[in-house]
């Protein structure tokens, strides 16, 4: 439910400061250090470090590419090479210039609420900012209003949305004593391991994160100041090691050249593991589809390419907007292989210290209102009485459209770089005789949709990963389609 609505005026300068600009920039905590091993045993902090923590969680997967560490490449799948690939397409290729800004900068469904945190994240957006017509009706409309989250775009009734609201959210979350927002129901202090377990603090706790200890000698107790750098470092090395907490605050030497971390041998090992192709049934071609072009090399059974239409593309894209616990939820292993991110989520399922509706919102986070996509939507986009614009679809406020304008064909590369498809830098990317190529034609549903999500996140060859078994079968997966009709 939405507090209030402040109508900023045009002739006066905004003097009202945000949320996050008034908050502390830093928070303290006590590292607790193996020094013999240069490794940090835990962390001993307040709810503010913990809250931090959390809200990785209900970042936007596009935002967690865009504010790495320095810039570094995140190290997650595919995912730098998709961003990539929206920054490189032609404007053209969208249906407005919002589209791809959608894309390179997707909003967090729960910014308004996390805005006050400690430290808050900064992704560059101001969620407390919307624009609506200068038109009475159109303010008043249903109480709310039709409102944008971007300024210029077209309202319902055909006006330049350039007037700005300020609106502050009531949310399900809690004020600690200090006035920060918080999950967390009431004050307490936690201690985080090395690997992101999130515990109460407590001696037995403490004693089964330094197992192999013998007694306090080689133990260094430190206090540090924790600022945005330090939680960007942390959130990068979140999704990459083991041992994030001691990556990101006694950064060695050896790795302080180092864009990606060595990920652990099951990551690799799983970059071989056969997928099974799915049976064909007739139930299974039920619903939405989209039809691809698989290439492969005929000698080897090497995927090389696809080729695609709008459709498909806009479901890659559309896994920027896709928050990082949700991506978690859709995984549904236990081991997501992410680094340490597992033990956060398990650690908020675990919790009798987080509200069921804080517990919503950091274990199956909603994408943006209108940030979703039509192809395929793997997740609920999250819904509010407000009457937003839909910035894909000016002059609209029905949810979905796609965010690529039909160009004619995709080519999408094994690692997920996208480009509209030329024939000739086309045939200059396959890299084998022309007489080795053979095509498949392929319908990608919801199944195959969620195995290629999973690929994305989690391999460096994702159309190997996805298709190679189809492609080694083929004479076998035709027949079975055949016998369904």
């Amino acid at each position: 439910v939405w507090d209030s609505i402040d109508l900023g005026s045009k002739s006066k300068p905004e003097n009202r400061a945000s949320q996050h600009e008034t908050a502390p920039t830093e928070i303290i905590v006590k590292l607790v250090i193996d020094k013999k091993r240069n490794q940090v045993l835990f962390v001993e902090c307040d709810n503010e470090f913990v809250d931090v923590l959390l809200s990785f969680l209900t970042l936007p997967m596009g935002t967690i590419i865009r504010i790495g560490d320095n810039n570094k490449k995140s190290g997650i799948g595919c995912m730098d090479e998709l961003y990539k690939s929206v920054e490189a397409m032609n404007p053209k290729c969208f249906w407005t210039k919002a589209c791809k800004n959608m894309l390179l900068e997707p909003r967090s469904a729960y910014g308004l609420e996390l805005s006050n945190l400690a430290v808050k994240i900064n992704d560059g957006i101001d969620y407390a900012k919307f624009y609506t017509c200068s038109k009475t009706p159109c303010l008043n409309y249903e109480s709310l209003g039709f409102v944008s989250f971007l300024k210029n775009s077209v309202c319902a009734c055909g006006k330049t949305m350039d007037n700005k609201l300020r609106m502050r959210y009531g949310n399900g979350g809690s004020k600690c004593n200090n006035g920060y927002w918080s999950f967390i129901s009431s004050r307490k202090r936690f201690i985080v391991s090395d690997d992101l377990r999130v515990l109460p603090a407590s001696i037995s706790n403490a004693l089964l994160l330094t197992q192999g200890l013998v007694d306090n000698s080689s133990v260094e107790h430190r206090n540090i100041h924790v600022g945005l750098q330090e939680i960007l470092q942390l959130l990068h090395h979140s999704l990459l090691s083991k041992t994030p907490l001691t990556d990101a605050f006694i950064p060695k030497l050896a790795d302080q050249n180092m864009d990606i971390i060595l990920l652990p041998k099951e990551y690799y090992s799983s970059l071989h593991s056969p997928w099974q192709p799915y049976q064909y049934s007739s139930s299974h071609h039920q619903g939405m589809m989209m039809n691809v072009k698989l290439w492969f090399s005929k000698s080897t059974k090497r995927v090389i390419c696809i080729e695609a239409e709008e459709d498909f593309v806009d479901f890659l894209f559309s896994f920027l907007t896709i928050p990082l616990g949700s991506v978690l939820k859709l995984l549904k292993e236990k081991n997501s292989l992410l680094g340490s991110i597992d033990n956060l989520y398990k650690s908020v399922q675990e919790s009798s210290d987080i509200s069921p509706k804080c517990k919503e919102m950091l274990l199956s986070p909603k994408v943006e209102r209108m940030f979703g996509c039509e192809s395929l939507l793997l997740l609920e986009v999250n819904e509010e009485r407000l009457k937003l614009m839909n910035p894909k679809c000016p002059g609209m406020t029905e949810k979905g459209g796609g965010f690529v304008r039909s160009q004619g064909c995709f080519l999408i590369t094994d690692n997920l770089v996208v480009e509209l498809l030329s024939p000739a830098s086309g045939l200059g990317r396959l890299e084998i005789p022309f007489t080795d190529l053979e095509e498949m034609p392929i319908a990608v549903g919801k199944a195959e949709a969620l195995a290629i999500f999973k690929a994305a996140m989690t391999t460096r060859n994702v159309l190997s990963q996805v298709f190679s078994s189809m492609v080694m079968n083929k004479n076998k997966l035709n027949n079975l389609y055949l016998n369904d009709y």
